[in-house]
C-alpha cells in the first residue's frame, strides 16, 4: 500500500508546523499508531531523506508518505528499501520501492504538451515519420521508427527550446539543495537538544 496519508506517527516526522492544539494532535497520532498496531503490515523506514513532504514556504515539513508492505509481499519480491528521492514542482517528494537488483530498462521517453503549440513540432514529426529506410517485420519497423522519433523530437526540442530539461534540472539541484538544508537544520537542532 502507497499512499499520503496526510498524518505523522511521532511529533519527529513534522518539522516547521505549531501545535496550536497539542492535544488534538497528539490524539490523531495516537489513532494513527492504532491503525499501525491493527494491521498486518510493515510501515517501511525511508532511507535518504527524513520528509517526503514540503511546504510551499520551506519551513514546514512533514513525512506522510508512506509505503506498507506485507509478509506474503516481501516472500514474493524480497525485502525492501525504500528511498526518498528528490522533488520537482510537487511538494511531495518521489518515493522508490527497491528490492534486489531488479532492471526496469530505460527511462521512458517525456512528452512536453508545449511541443504541440510550436508550428514548426509538426513538420518535425511528419518529415521523420515519413523518411524511408524502413524494411522487415511491422514490429520491429514500428519500433525503429518511434526510437527514431524520439530522438529527432529530443534534438529538435534542444535547439527550440535551449535546453529546458538542462534549466528544469537545475531547478530540481537547486529545491534539493534547498529540502536538504531543512533536513541537516532538523538534525542540528536535535543534537543540540
Amino acid at each position: 500500500m502507497v499512499g499520503d496519508f496526510n498524518a505523522v506517527r511521532c511529533r519527529e516526522e513534522r518539522r516547521g508546523v505549531q501545535e496550536v492544539d497539542g492535544s488534538n494532535r497528539r490524539r490523531k497520532r495516537r489513532l494513527f499508531n492504532d491503525f499501525f498496531d491493527k494491521i498486518v503490515l510493515e510501515d517501511l523506514n525511508p532511507l535518504g531523506r527524513k520528509f517526503t513532504w514540503f511546504h510551499s514556504n520551506g519551513v514546514a515539513m512533514s513525512r506522510i508518505d508512506r509505503v506498507l508492505v506485507s509478509e506474503d509481499w516481501e516472500l514474493v519480491w524480497g525485502v525492501p528499501s525504500l528511498w526518498v528521492l528528490p522533488r520537482d514542482v510537487s511538494d511531495h517528494c518521489p518515493l522508490l520501492i527497491k528490492t534486489g537488483e531488479n532492471d526496469w530498462g530505460p527511462k521512458p521517453f517525456r512528452f512536453n504538451n508545449y511541443w504541440i503549440s510550436n508550428r514548426k513540432f509538426k513538420k518535425v514529426v511528419e518529415e521523420d515519420w515519413r523518411a524511408d529506410g524502413e524494411t522487415g517485420w511491422m514490429g520491429v519497423v514500428l519500433k525503429n521508427k518511434l526510437r527514431r522519433l524520439k530522438d529527432s523530437i529530443s534534438l529538435w526540442s534542444k535547439v527550440e527550446y535551449g535546453g529546458v530539461e538542462d534549466k528544469i534540472v537545475g531547478l530540481k539541484a537547486d529545491i534539493e539543495e534547498l529540502d536538504l538544508k531543512g533536513d541537516l537544520k532538523d538534525s542540528i537542532n536535535q543534537n543540540v537538544s
